[in-house]
């Protein structure tokens, strides 16, 4: 199986900014591609997104997008559906599910990539309100 292609598309820096976060976890990701939306009036990131999906293999590639519903997840929706590849399309993209996508193994579909999500299930917490010493000052098991 050749390397995963892996798209990450965001509004403005959101997605060079999690692919240069990966590659400090993993290293340098050459099958990861940061595509940054609106930072200009140009529409050149679209003529990006298409390349990646016109060479992208089913199986072998899955684009992440910043905002469910957002315009660049709807613009990604639609290419994919237009082109009839089955690319998986997770939303809502965070540092853990960049990782998770980036070092999963095996054929990369629907089932892959609904698995991957419900494991990088986010947890937001207000750490401020959340009483971490209520464990007897042992913040090591509160963080395992």
């Amino acid at each position: 199986m050749a390397e995963r292609k892996i798209l990450l598309a965001s509004h403005s820096y959101l997605a060079k900014g999690l692919k240069e976060s990966a590659e400090f976890f993993l290293g340098k990701q050459e099958s990861m591609q940061a595509i940054c939306a609106y930072l200009d009036s140009s529409d050149d990131y679209l003529k990006e997104i298409q390349s990646f999906i016109d060479t992208a293999k089913e199986g072998e590639a899955i684009i992440l997008t910043d905002i469910i519903g957002g315009s660049v997840n709807q613009q990604v929706v639609t290419m994919v559906e237009n082109s009839r590849k089955r690319i998986p399309i997770i939303s809502s993209m965070n540092l853990p599910i960049v990782l998770a996508v980036a070092l999963s193994t095996g054929l990369m579909n629907n089932q892959l990539a609904t698995k991957l999500c419900q494991d990088c299930e986010p947890k937001v917490v207000c750490m401020n309100e959340f009483n971490v010493r209520d464990k007897e000052g042992d913040l090591d098991e509160f963080f395992e």
